[in-house]
């Protein structure tokens, strides 16, 4: 029953990057009917062959950069609005993608889409912390002429992807100092064997650190913080657009400060697909 329900299911995969054409594929061998448009690491349609007779979308994450077209990694792009039509014309009211604005989703909410954002469910933000936190060790040790074991290490912000990272950093064999706000938070810190740090307090002693990891979605790294961290010190930023970081200041300072936007997708595609696949499985039943 539930093979010739899935068997029925149409999606039209719109643009991504390398983890889409993964996805694309384990969807198809899941028995769902897959066209792809945009996607410059697999053989695509055209735009209204995607589309035609599809059941819901599946976009990018992230959906857009810039807030006016469709992400499409090394492709020629297409507008939001002109997506968004092309939705309405061959009447497909579902549209599954990741980090949804507040503004693209009145935009969907005036034309009778549903839209499902991936990174609002909390099992694929848990899960894409793991190769999160994978790509974040792998950079750091390529862009350093130190290694992490002994090494002193900061890792900002104590969410799904800080615990994660900083439990791994632990087992490298770094010295782990992790920022809080709460006071649950810093008791858990302690209690995994890491140091707390209030991040009221973070610039006080910022100079000690051979490593620096970010995970705050705020500009947590302003300049005058800047001015007193280690010029040896290598920061990896993992936050979301724009990052957490004055970048301009780093660059004046010589301080190597390395953003890493979608690291799922670019060191563990596959993984990254999986995940992306699980996700889409609960919500098929919703479409």
């Amino acid at each position: 029953m539930w093979g010739d329900f899935v068997s029925r299911i149409k999606f039209a995969v719109i643009g991504g990057d390398y983890r889409y054409k993964y996805l694309s594929d384990i969807l198809r061998e899941n028995g769902y009917g897959i066209n792809i448009y945009g996607n410059r690491y697999c053989e695509t349609d055209s735009l209204e062959r995607a589309m035609n007779n599809a059941d819901a979308v599946i976009a990018p994450i992230p959906f857009s950069k810039d807030g006016v077209n469709v992400y499409m990694e090394g492709c020629d792009g297409i507008t939001i609005a002109d997506l968004t039509d092309n939705m309405l014309r061959h009447n497909i009211k579902n549209i599954i993608c990741g980090v949804i604005d507040k503004e693209l989703r009145r935009k969907f909410e005036s034309a009778n889409i549903n839209y499902f954002d991936l990174f609002d469910m909390e099992e694929v933000a848990i899960k894409n912390s793991v190769p999160t936190a994978e790509g974040a060790v792998m950079t750091a040790i390529q862009e350093s002429r130190k290694v992490l074991f002994g090494s002193n290490v900061l890792v900002i912000g104590f969410g799904r992807c800080g615990k994660i990272l900083a439990n791994m950093l632990k087992g490298i064999g770094a010295n782990v100092c992790v920022t809080f706000r709460k006071k649950a938070d810093e008791a858990y810190i302690n209690a995994y064997g890491m140091t707390p740090v209030d991040i009221k307090n973070m610039g006080v002693d910022i100079n000690r650190y051979d490593f620096i990891f970010n995970t705050a979605p705020a500009l947590v790294l302003g300049c005058e913080i800047l001015k007193r961290v280690n010029r040896e010190c290598v920061i990896i930023d993992l936050a979301q657009a724009p990052g957490g970081i004055d970048y301009n200041c780093a660059r004046e300072l010589n301080i190597k400060a390395v953003y890493c936007p979608g690291l799922p997708g670019r060191i563990a595609p596959y993984t990254a697909a999986e995940i992306l696949n699980d996700a889409i499985t609960d919500i098929v039943p919703l479409l």
